[in-house]
Parts: C-alpha cells; sequence; structure tokens
C-alpha cells in the first residue's frame, strides 16, 4: 500500500498545480470568451483582455462575495481617456460596488482598454472583432 502512495504522489502534486492555477499571470488571465463577461476581484480584474464580436454586449461584473469598490472608464493604469468609438457610459466614470452587474453594448470593432480609477494596474483589454 505504501508504495501506491508513492506512485500517486506525482499525480496528485500535478492536479493540484493545475488546480491553482501554476503560471497564472498577475492581473488575471488572457480569455476569448463567448460569455463577454469580466469579472472583477478585491483589487483587479479577473481576466486582462476579452474578445468579443461587434454589436455585442460585454458584461463588467464585481461579485457580491469580492468585496471591491471600483470606478471604471475608458483609459489605462488609473487616467481616463475617453474613447468616442466606444459605449458612451465608459467615456465617464461607473462606479461599482460588490454585487453590481453592468452591461454596454461594443458596436464598433477595435481595441478598447479599461481601467479602475482607484486600483493601479486594474486594466483589461477589450478587443472588438
Amino acid at each position: 500500500m505504501k508504495r501506491l502512495g508513492v506512485a500517486l504522489l506525482p499525480l496528485v502534486l500535478i492536479g493540484a498545480l493545475a488546480a491553482i492555477g501554476c503560471g497564472k499571470q498577475p492581473g488575471g488571465q488572457t480569455s476569448t470568451s463567448s460569455g463577454n463577461t469580466v469579472s472583477m476581484t478585491t483589487t483587479n480584474f479577473a481576466q486582462q483582455a476579452i474578445t468579443i464580436k461587434a454589436g455585442s454586449q460585454l458584461t463588467f461584473t464585481d461579485p457580491s462575495d469580492s468585496g471591491g469598490v471600483h470606478i471604471l472608464c475608458f483609459g489605462h493604469n488609473q487616467t481616463c481617456a475617453p474613447n468616442d468609438k466606444g459605449p458612451a457610459e465608459l467615456n465617464s466614470q461607473v462606479n461599482f460596488n460588490a454585487g453590481d452587474t453592468k452591461s454596454y453594448t461594443f458596436a464598433n470593432p477595435g481595441t478598447y482598454e479599461v481601467t479602475c480609477t482607484i486600483h493601479p494596474n486594474m486594466n483589461v483589454t477589450v478587443t472588438v472583432q
């Protein structure tokens, strides 16, 4: 029986590393999502990038258990930079509290950066194809 445990140890370690996301980049992962949702954590986005189709809605969600408060806008590294091709709402600052979910339609193809004005390095790149 002792030998079986030793033989299973590498498999258990591989499974554990996969479960905790070994090698995950800080700030989240790059995602191409059919769900069109960007989730937030306490101080960051859960992913760094997302690709959606033109005319689609993108939903930003701040889970109720995150405890985070965010102010989102087009821009990068806490600085807003309006983008007239993107949804007008993100050209001004949008407040999010834990539990909030808000959706915006991205009509025009292009690359859009969204930042949080509160949290350093909280940025997500939205590619609209």
